[in-house]
């Protein structure tokens, strides 16, 4: 689900320097893949009576919902930011954050419960990094998140 990738620093071109700028993440929900991905994810939990949903999922049983399943995803990759907002923006205050951030989506393609969706469900989201320089200029940068870290990584979920 996730390719990390390092995120661009926009400069002022108008005076030639780098101007500070405060990294946001805005995911741009596939809502039909999100739909098809709670649908087999609670298709498979009825296969199996003991199934639970993992702690960041809520931890309680399924069936879970769309709206639920991108929430959840929102504030767990959004637990090292300064705040979520519904579950398409994460606002962060620093660099340090936006990485936390970025670093959490890439471990979270290596969930156990996300790893078992079929590709045909992927991606769930598309990440951009959103940045308001000096100038009060909102730009937005692709960050496109499409496959998991190298198999056998572990996940700290």
């Amino acid at each position: 689900m996730s390719r990390c990738t390092d995120f661009e620093v926009n400069s002022d071109d108008s005076q030639g320097v780098e101007m500070p700028e405060s990294p946001a993440a805005l995911l741009m929900w596939n809502a039909d893949n999100v739909i098809s991905a709670v649908v087999h994810l609670n298709n498979a939990a009825a296969a199996n009576a003991n199934a639970m949903a993992p702690g960041w999922l809520g931890g309680g049983a399924f069936p879970i919902t769309s709206n639920g399943f991108m929430q959840a995803i929102a504030t767990r990759v959004g637990a090292q930011s300064s705040g979520v907002i519904g579950n398409a923006l994460i606002a962060t205050n620093s660099y340090q954050q936006y990485a936390n951030v970025k670093t959490l989506m890439c471990l979270l393609g290596l969930d156990p419960l996300v790893s078992t969706l079929p590709a045909k469900v992927l991606p769930l989201a598309r990440n951009f990094s959103i940045m308001r320089n000096s100038n009060a200029q909102t730009t937005g940068s692709p960050d496109p998140v499409l496959a998991p870290p190298a198999p056998g990584v572990t996940a700290i979920l």
